[in-house]
């Protein structure tokens, strides 16, 4: 499988394109590829192009790039998740499977039982882990990574014409996977609480605000459990 490197910009046409710094460090030192060799540039925007490596340094690598092409790999569904991350080890393999799942944009969120706060360090963190994946799973157009936000600001937010709002909360309704009400490109909003879930009043908030409460049946699931089940209940629709 050819390699992909992450280029937030390179010319539509083609020409000679130098990978950024942290790229080139991963190309050189740690893939340590060579002069001649065939790689995949993608600049996270859905495009993508062909490359051959041209020259080398410690802490240069310089392709020559092809016409780009666009080639997003998204869903057919628009799929926001705003959630209490996991703390540790457990919010980088959430960002990965996400990321891997098509989610388009995350949001993390602090509600009442929210055991941390979030920092801007575990925010960059969370960038650089979405880019790895992407560039695994073949995914050309990024998930976006919101600055974190009180839940009751996130859930006041308007909706959109055809947006479905879901929140995870016991006994809410079940998602029809065979549902076809929706329209050919739905646009999901999806909120999923800490381990202790929403309170009431984080519950009545949402309803309020015209969101709907959704269950995942009798079993209580982890954060990234939950996330990654409505991802692709949403995805499927």
């Amino acid at each position: 499988m050819t390699v992909r490197y992450f280029v937030p910009q390179f010319p539509s046409s083609g020409g000679q394109v130098t990978l950024p710094e942290a790229e080139s460090h991963h190309a050189s030192t740690v893939m340590r590829v060579r002069e001649g060799e065939q790689v995949t540039l993608f600049d996270g925007k859905g495009y993508q192009a062909d490359a051959k490596v041209v020259s080398i340094a410690r802490k240069t690598v310089v392709c020559q790039a092809g016409a780009k092409i666009f080639l997003p790999r998204r869903n057919r569904s628009t799929i926001e998740l705003a959630i209490a991350m996991p703390k540790g080890d457990r919010s980088r393999d959430l960002v990965e499977r996400l990321t891997e799942l098509g989610v388009d944009r995350l949001v993390p969120i602090h509600c009442q039982r929210s055991p941390w706060a979030i920092s801007d360090g575990a925010i960059q963190k969370w960038q650089r882990v979405m880019i790895e994946a992407c560039k695994q799973c073949r995914r050309n157009q990024i998930m976006q990574i919101a600055q974190p936000c009180r839940v009751t600001d996130f859930l006041a937010q308007p909706a959109t014409k055809d947006e479905r709002r879901w929140f995870a909360h016991p006994g809410g309704q079940k998602v029809d996977p065979n549902d076809q009400s929706a329209a050919d490109n739905p646009t999901f909003r999806i909120a999923i609480g800490p381990e202790g879930g929403f309170t009431d009043q984080e519950a009545d908030a949402a309803i309020v605000s015209g969101w709907s409460p959704v269950g995942l049946g009798e079993r209580i699931y982890r954060i990234e459990t939950a996330a990654i089940i409505l991802s692709v209940k949403a995805a499927d629709i």
